[in-house]
């Protein structure tokens, strides 16, 4: 079973334990605290473990500087017995009681991180909600468990506590290489603890190399394990100059000449025919008779390679992205600092481009996250092999990477850079046998111009890449100050739209569609509008796009299917039965868990009959084949009608409209639009006309806005039509007035 699945199992199982247990997550439990000379005695018996884990964490924390965390160390038994890290996050939970002494326990303290790593001798991480107790869900945790080799029991744990805003499935890896590092460390302890070292020397299953010189530098023993870690062989050795063993330069002489004695040297090796190099800690004293004359040198080294290795990979991780192996945040931030300090009275340039890839949110939600990964894997190459040494390429975060372009000539060569940025992304990539063209939108902020920090050029570059998606996106800007007045109002909106939907700000327009075999208005389709109390009715494309940025779109979806049923009840009850309600699906709305369950409440709730209830999705909705069939199946049971909206923009396939619940195609506007201007545009109308009609599906053309437009269509046997032409959106009243809904005759014509 994948990791991430096992973790999500133990969690859902801990938190079913507690249920059963009658814990209360609403009440933060009082601590299980043992005595201070409990404590003290546990600690002196973990003596050698804490003095490890004091040389590791502190090497840790250096590298996560900039990212406010707590690392709690515990004994098997889950008593903490160490804290350090960030001041504020210990203040808050040593307020919960959390401190040393205190013990974790899932039957008290609930579905925790330390209770499930010691429970399970798992890596755990509980983030957010997956706590049992509601104190800790703005919190992220992350748990390793560490063992005993000589008994493989569990010693302990090494956790980390975040805020959630911090969460990050990187800081899991980290953790477990350093539990992996506190093992290896304690291993290596427990393998030199009350050894005397001349019986080392003469001991076969010693696994500390030992050598021992005469006064002149002779060597006069070279032990097994040196043997096995040198790969030199002992008779070729002894009696031969120490001086000559280039493995340890020259410490031997040292101590033969100063009489000092060395401790945990790092020294470095190669092995006769080996690949990599040998890193090991070097120990040297001299030694002297019983009348305190100097005989001799007696030297111990040991492999740490595995550790040095551990610790180098940690760094690593900590400055790497797990997913496409390139810099990552914290990499950026060192690297541009770096330019930036040594650029001190120099003249220098610097461009750092922040990309967005355009609504890759969509292939995440309908093909899955690992799809997703795989589409931002081959983007960081085609990056990279663009790149080469033109610039330096990291990754920030979800679909999210920047580039920093240093000494550049011109202004000319960074837009340059952004248009051909721009082009590598658009190549076609193919996916689930799919081909899909993504594009991106590019900010870029310039130094000294606009910002001489690296936090000021990021900010920028940030508001530069949204002021780019604005303008449509697959493109670029380049940074002015005239955006941040942009980006405040932006800000404000933001702030704004969740009030708009507790406060009611919000409102529906309807669009009549006209059936043009009978000239009769048997449908509209119901438009989201925000009626701002300072700035008035706010379009759709100023703030939908907030709102799916913000993950608002599963509510808003919710109040348009309240708001919309509801008052096609009212119309159905003044006897126009065959009205229907047309209703756009986010994707987010169409892929969230119980959306049919949702449906059926509103209609219950309405009391709107199934067929007065048509729900618009696009084609992209569909490309995860097996999750969308399930539900259009669910809502074709129920008696909802499906439409596909934006008909012949997306990845277009005949198959699913032979094998899905579709009862109406819609053809995009801009079809209708250019229809008349070229023979392509009127072909693919026509196409899609005859497509649907074989297959017994009604077409409806959005966007008519002529009585050219309007018999091209009827003269292709479109079915209906709905835009300008015959009204805009209007409020609920007005449509009634223009359309004369309180008609008894059951139909309405425009």
């Amino acid at each position: 079973m994948p990791a991430q699945q096992l973790n999500r199992q133990l969690i859902e199982e801990s938190k079913l334990r507690c249920e059963k247990w009658g814990l209360d997550p609403t009440i933060i439990p009082d601590p299980i605290e043992i005595s201070q000379e409990q404590l003290h005695q546990i600690q002196r018996e973990n003596k050698e473990v804490l003095k490890v884990v004091e040389f590791f964490i502190p090497e840790f924390l250096k590298m996560v500087k900039g990212t406010p965390l707590l690392i709690v160390v515990t004994d098997h038994q889950g008593i903490i017995t160490y804290i350090e890290g960030d001041n504020t996050i210990k203040d808050v939970i040593q307020q919960l009681g959390f401190r040393p002494g205190v013990q974790f326990t899932e039957n008290y303290n609930g579905t925790n991180c330390i209770s499930l790593a010691l429970n399970h001798n798992l890596p755990v991480e509980v983030v957010g909600s997956q706590h049992y107790h509601n104190f800790l869900c703005q919190s992220a945790c992350y748990s390793v468990p560490f063992k005993d080799h000589r008994t493989n029991g569990t010693l302990g744990t090494v956790s980390i506590m975040t805020a959630l805003n911090f969460e990050d499935p990187l800081l899991l890896s980290l953790l477990s290489i350093v539990g992996t590092s506190i093992e290896r460390e304690i291993q290596l302890q427990e393998q030199n603890k009350d050894l005397n070292v001349l019986n080392q020397v003469l001991t076969e299953s010693s696994h500390t190399a030992m050598i021992l010189t005469d006064q002149y530098g002779r060597i006069m023993e070279f032990n097994p394990y040196a043997e096995k870690l040198t790969g030199l062989k002992r008779k070729d050795v002894l009696k031969k100059p120490a001086s000559e063993l280039a493995i340890l330069d020259d410490w031997i002489e040292k101590i033969i000449q100063t009489k000092e004695s060395f401790s945990d040297v790092e020294v470095k090796f190669q092995k006769p025919n080996a690949v990599k190099e040998t890193i090991c800690l070097f120990d040297g004293r001299p030694i002297y008779s019983v009348n305190q004359y100097f005989i001799g040198t007696v030297c111990s080294f040991r492999d740490i390679t595995e550790r040095y290795e551990n610790q180098l990979l940690m760094q690593h991780h900590a400055h790497h992205d797990d997913l496409t192996t390139l810099p990552n945040r914290r990499y950026f931030h060192n690297y541009v600092n770096g330019i930036l300090n040594s650029a001190k009275g120099k003249d220098i340039s610097l461009a750092v481009f922040l990309l967005d890839l355009d609504r890759f949110k969509l292939i995440n939600d309908t093909l899955g996250h690992a799809k997703g990964d795989t589409l931002l894997v081959e983007i960081a190459q085609r990056l990279n092999d663009y790149l080469l040494e033109k610039g330096k390429l990291f990754r920030m975060g979800g679909d999210e990477f920047t580039i920093a372009l240093a000494d550049f000539n011109s202004l000319e060569e960074v837009k340059k850079m952004a248009d051909d940025i721009i082009e590598v992304v658009r190549k076609p990539f193919f996916l689930q046998n799919l081909e899909f063209h993504v594009s991106t939108s590019i900010g870029i902020a310039l130094y000294p111009n606009d910002g001489t920090d690296i936090n000021t050029l990021f900010l920028h570059a940030d508001t530069a890449m949204y002021r780019a998606k604005d303008q449509g996106k697959n493109g670029y800007c380049i940074y002015n100050s005239d955006m941040n007045e942009e980006s405040l109002k932006k800000l404000t909106l933001e702030s704004e739209l969740e009030l708009a939907i507790k406060n009611n700000d919000l409102m529906l327009h309807y669009q009549p569609q006209i059936d043009l075999h009978t000239n009769q208005v048997v449908g509209v389709e119901a438009l989201l509008r925000w009626n701002h109390p300072e700035l008035g009715l706010i379009p759709p494309a100023d703030f939908i796009p907030l709102a799916e940025e913000m993950g608002l779109m599963v509510h808003l979806g919710e109040w348009v299917l309240n708001h919309g049923c509801r008052q096609m009840k009212k119309w159905h009850d003044q006897g126009l039965t065959t009205l229907k309600l047309s209703i756009n699906l986010s994707p987010q709305e169409f892929l969230k868990q119980r959306l049919v369950d949702k449906v059926k409440q509103v209609l219950q709730e309405t009391g709107l009959a199934p067929h007065g209830l048509e729900l618009e999705i696009t084609e992209s909705m569909t490309m995860d084949v097996v999750r969308s069939t399930s539900i259009l199946e669910e809502l074709h049971e129920l008696g909802i009608q499906i439409a596909i909206d934006d008909f012949g923009t997306g990845f277009s396939s005949l198959n699913y409209l032979k094998n899905f619940h579709i009862h109406r195609l819609k053809i995009d506007r801009s079809f209708v639009r250019d229809m008349m201007n070229g023979p392509k545009d009127a072909q693919i109308v026509s196409t899609i006309i005859s497509i649907a009609h074989a297959l017994n599906l009604k077409v409806i053309a959005e966007g008519v806005e002529t009585e050219e437009q309007l018999h091209f269509l009827e003269n292709l046997k479109c079915d209906e039509i709905q835009g300008y032409y015959y009204s805009k959106p209007l409020s609920a009243s007005d449509l009634e007035k223009k359309y004369e809904f309180n008609s008894s005759r059951g139909v309405i014509h425009p």
